[in-house]
């Protein structure tokens, strides 16, 4: 279900025969392109007239992340009948939200949590459900939203199993005894701003690496040699979390903010059938699917290839 704002003659006697011929033909062209016009865009659930489908270009950011996925959201729009483009590179954030406000792209691949503070920084939303209806209002006119996946890159503290079993630490509540004794390694991407709501929580030590595959390469086994619990922060559809046996700790309370897949688009410019085909992404696509896909491409995998054989295996 798509979310939406509502953003004779005279007396001059008989022509030439070549006249009424040309009149006649150009009449028919009218008609046929009448007809066209009426049936050439599907409705959108909306109940607005969409735009052609060959206007449709999923634009993406410059990570592997929205490459992958918006890939994968221009396949599925292809499997409807309706030709696509994708353009990538589109920069940060605010670079490719501002092509799709100025019209040059369709479509672009998003998370809930984070496009939910970009449009209402204040927004204290942290749970999936409340995420994406508090997202729905708060897109400005004229964009809509669908379905949300399943798939997500929230963020996450976590553990080596050795400590997660040494210190029965499986939840983030279990983890609030042991803050005063712990480290945190953060990737950029964690939800930092998010601690203080873990209440209870202040760890003795608290610092930002270059990336995931950073944070994790700190983690010691159940301890680290001066006896302090290191924990990292990172995001769930890391490769670098997924290719180890970390242990994400089970956030009961949602201390930190849903960050769905969510694909944001124009209004009027998908028909019904593309945005059945939106939510076939929306029940299929799992984190695991997403984090193994960026780890190819991260590889060096053209993120084309990568969703392709997505694609072929779930729709």
């Amino acid at each position: 279900m798509a979310h939406t704002r509502t953003g004779g003659s005279g007396g001059r006697g008989p022509r030439p025969a070549r006249w009424s011929r040309a009149l006649i033909t150009a009449s028919a062209l009218l008609l046929v392109a009448g007809t066209s016009a009426a049936c050439g865009g599907d409705e959108t659930l909306d109940g607005s007239a969409s735009r052609p489908t060959a206007d449709i270009v999923v634009g993406a950011g410059d990570g592997a992340d929205s490459r992958i996925l918006a890939e994968i959201y221009a396949g599925a729009l292809r499997s409807t009948g309706a030709p696509v483009a994708t353009e990538a590179g589109l920069g940060d954030r605010t670079a490719y939200l501002g092509q799709l406000d100025a019209g040059n792209v369709t479509l672009v691949p998003e998370f809930t949590g984070r496009l939910l503070r970009y449009y209402d920084p204040g927004s204290v939303e942290t749970e999936q459900d409340d995420v994406f209806e508090a997202l729905s209002k708060a897109l400005p006119q004229g964009l809509s939203i669908s379905d949300y996946a399943a798939a997500e890159d929230r963020s996450a503290l976590a553990v080596t199993s050795q400590a997660s079993g040494a210190r029965n630490i499986t939840t983030l509540d279990e983890l609030v005894p042991a803050c005063a004794g712990s480290a945190a390694v953060l990737s950029p991407r964690f939800e930092a701003a998010a601690l203080p709501r873990l209440t209870g929580c202040a760890f003795a030590q608290t610092r930002t690496v270059a990336d995931d595959a950073a944070a994790v390469g700190e983690l010691a086994g159940p301890e680290a040699p001066d006896g302090v619990l290191e924990v990292a922060g990172v995001t769930t559809a890391s490769p670098a979390v997924a290719a180890t046996d970390l242990v994400l700790l089970a956030d009961d309370e949602h201390v930190f903010t849903a960050q769905n897949v969510v694909p944001l688009f124009r209004i009027g410019t998908l028909g019904e059938a593309q945005q059945k085909a939106l939510n076939v992404v929306a029940g299929e696509l799992t984190t695991a699917d997403l984090a193994d896909m960026i780890g190819q491409v991260r590889g060096g995998a053209g993120s084309a290839d990568v969703a392709r054989v997505w694609l072929d295996a779930h729709l």
